[in-house]
C-alpha cells in the first residue's frame, strides 16, 4: 500500500512540474493586468475607444433618422433593406438587428471606456487627458442609451463574471453619473487654441465638447437653467462658429472646421476605403443611379437611393423660406432643381446636356432628392471593388449647441439670449431675425437646421409631439415616375408611432434572453 502512495505522490509532482513548464507567457502580448500603465499604452487604449465610437456611426445614423418624419427608407424597391424599412415604418420588433446593433454598439463604447477609467492612473498629463476622454465617451453613450431605451442596465465599471445580468438601472442615478463624468472630463480636457484650432487636436474631444454633451443631457432632464449656463460656457468660449457657406457644411473642406463640436476622421486612402466605414454610408445615401440617366454634374454616378426626403419636410422648409430658400436648396432639391448632366451622344459624337430621366420609378420618393449628404465626385475614394467618401462624420455641430441654448434660455426665462442664439442660426440661413420667440419657433428651426442629423426622433419624444407627428409614419410608401407623378407603391396596415410603446425602443431579443433580470420596456 505504501508503494502505491509513493507512486501517486511522484505522479502528482511530475504533472505539476509539466503544467508549470506549459504555462508559458505569450510573447508579444500584454495582459490587462500589465497594460494601461504608460502614456503610450493609455493613448493606444483611447484610440481604440475612438475607433469603436466611429464604427457605430452608420447604424446610429440610420436608426435615428429612419425613426423621424424627415425621410423615407427608399432603396431599389420593396424589401431592398427590410431592416431599415421596418424602422422607418414603425413595424420593427425586439428582433430588429438595427436596434440591437445600436444597443450593443453603445455598450461597446462604455466597456472600452470603463477599461480606461478603471485601470489608468491619471498621474501624468497625457493619462489624465485620456481618462477625461474616456469619461466623455461613456457619458455620451449612456445619454444615448437613456434617451432611447430608458432604464438600461447601469454598467458604470468593468463588470465581473457575476455581474453580467444587471437589472434595469435607476434613471436619476444614471443621469447623475453622466453629469459627473462630463463635469470631471471638462476639468481636464484641453480647449482648442481658437476657432480654427481643431485640426491641431484632430478627431479628439475637447473641454467644450464635454460641456456641449453635458448641456444636452441636462435638457433631456428638463434642467433648463443649468443647461443654459453650461451651453453658454461653450458659446462664450469663442472657440466655435457657424460655417458661412451652408452648401459646404458637411463637406471635406470643413473637416475639423469651426462648426464641428465632435467628429470622426476619414482619410483619402484607397487601400483603406472599406475600413474607413464610409462606403456603405456614401453609396446608400446617393441617388439610385441605375434608375436614372443624366446624373447631375459633380455628383458621383453610383448610388443605391436610400434616405429620400419627405414632402412634409419640404413643405416645412417652404413655409419658412419659400421654394428657393437658401438653406432648403442646400438641403434637398426637387427633380427640376437637380437639373441634369452631360452624356456622350453617339449619333453626333458630342457631349450633350441630358435632363434627369427616371427609367425605373424611384421607390420611397415623393419628388425630392437628398443634397445635404450628397456624394460629390471630388470626395470619392475609389479602388477596384467599391467607392466611398472621405469627409468626416459629424456627431454634433455648433448650430445644435446654439439651438439647444435657445431652448434652455427660453424655458428658463432668458428670452433675450434665446433670441440671440436662434437668430445666429437664421442669419446663416439668410432669414430675417425673429423679434420674439416661442418654443414652437425653436421646434421649427431645429427641424430644418438639423434634419438628417440624428436629433428629430428624440426631440419629438421629449417634447411630447411624437404621437401626433409620427402617427401616420409608414402608412403609405410612394414612388416617383418620370412624368412627375407620385403613386402609392405600398400600403401598410401596421404602421406609425404608438403611444405607450414607441417612446422607448425595445431591449433587444437576445439581451432579454440572456439577462433574466432585465424587464422589457412597456408595449414590447
Amino acid at each position: 500500500m505504501k508503494k502505491y502512495i509513493i507512486t501517486l505522490i511522484f505522479g502528482l509532482l511530475l504533472l505539476n512540474s509539466c503544467a508549470e513548464r506549459l504555462n508559458i507567457e505569450q510573447w508579444g502580448v500584454l495582459s490587462e493586468d500589465t497594460f494601461y500603465q504608460t502614456d503610450e499604452q493609455a493613448t493606444e487604449a483611447i484610440t481604440a475607444v475612438y475607433s469603436t465610437w466611429r464604427g457605430q456611426y452608420f447604424n446610429w445614423f440610420y436608426l435615428k433618422n429612419m425613426l423621424s418624419d424627415d425621410t423615407y427608407c427608399g432603396g431599389g424597391g420593396r424589401g431592398d433593406n427590410s431592416n431599415f424599412e421596418m424602422i422607418n415604418e414603425y413595424r420593427f420588433s425586439t428582433a430588429s438587428t438595427v436596434v440591437s446593433g445600436a444597443f450593443s454598439g453603445l455598450y461597446s463604447i462604455i466597456y472600452m471606456s470603463n477599461l480606461i477609467v478603471d485601470r489608468v492612473k491619471p498621474d501624468t498629463d497625457i493619462k489624465a487627458r485620456v481618462v477625461g476622454e474616456a469619461k466623455t465617451a461613456r457619458a455620451w453613450a449612456m445619454t444615448e442609451l437613456i434617451s432611447l431605451w430608458g432604464p438600461v442596465p447601469f454598467a458604470d465599471h468593468v463588470l465581473g463574471a457575476d455581474e453580467y445580468q444587471l437589472p434595469n438601472g435607476d434613471i436619476p442615478t444614471m443621469w447623475a453619473w453622466v453629469e459627473q463624468n462630463l463635469t470631471e472630463a471638462a476639468a481636464v480636457l484641453p480647449s482648442k487654441s481658437g476657432i480654427d484650432g481643431q485640426l491641431a487636436i484632430g478627431a479628439r474631444l475637447t473641454k467644450e465638447a464635454a460641456l456641449a454633451f453635458l448641456g444636452k443631457a441636462q435638457i433631456f432632464q428638463e434642467k433648463y437653467a443649468e443647461a443654459a449656463t453650461t451651453l453658454k460656457s461653450v458659446i462664450n468660449s469663442n472657440k466655435y462658429d457657424l460655417v458661412a457657406d451652408f452648401s459646404q457644411l458637411l463637406r471635406s473642406a470643413n473637416d475639423f472646421g469651426p462648426e464641428n463640436i465632435f467628429e470622426s476622421n476619414a482619410i483619402n486612402d484607397p487601400d483603406n476605403a472599406w475600413s474607413q466605414g464610409t462606403m456603405l454610408f456614401s453609396l446608400m445615401i446617393n441617388w439610385r443611379s441605375d434608375h436614372l440617366t443624366g446624373m447631375p454634374e459633380g455628383i458621383w454616378n453610383t448610388g443605391w437611393g436610400f434616405f429620400n426626403p419627405t414632402k412634409s419636410l419640404y413643405e416645412a422648409f417652404v413655409a419658412m423660406e419659400g421654394p428657393e430658400g437658401y438653406r432648403l436648396t442646400n438641403t434637398m432639391k426637387t427633380r427640376e432643381q437637380m437639373g441634369g448632366g452631360w452624356a456622350f451622344d453617339w449619333e453626333t459624337f458630342q457631349m450633350v446636356y441630358v435632363p434627369i430621366q427616371i427609367t425605373t420609378p424611384l421607390y420611397g420618393n415623393e419628388g425630392f432628392m437628398q443634397w445635404k449628404h450628397r456624394f460629390p465626385s471630388d470626395e470619392v475614394v475609389t479602388n477596384s471593388w467599391g467607392y466611398s467618401s472621405y469627409n468626416n462624420f459629424r456627431w454634433m455641430r455648433y448650430a445644435e449647441v446654439l439651438l439647444l441654448a435657445a431652448e434652455a434660455c427660453l424655458l428658463s426665462g432668458d428670452q433675450a439670449s434665446a433670441l440671440n442664439y436662434i437668430n445666429k442660426v437664421r442669419a446663416r440661413a439668410q432669414l430675417e431675425p425673429l423679434g420674439s420667440l416661442t418654443l414652437e419657433d425653436i421646434k421649427k428651426e431645429k427641424r430644418l437646421e438639423l434634419c438628417f442629423e440624428c436629433t428629430r426622433y428624440q426631440d419629438l419624444v421629449r417634447w411630447g409631439d411624437a404621437a401626433s407627428v409620427l402617427a401616420q409614419q409608414g402608412k403609405i410608401i410612394p414612388a416617383l415616375h418620370n412624368d412627375g407623378k407620385v403613386t402609392v407603391a405600398v400600403t401598410n396596415t401596421d404602421f406609425g408611432f404608438k403611444s405607450g410603446k414607441h417612446e422607448l425602443l425595445p431591449f433587444p431579443e437576445h439581451e432579454m434572453n440572456v439577462n433574466k433580470n432585465l424587464v422589457q420596456n412597456p408595449g414590447w
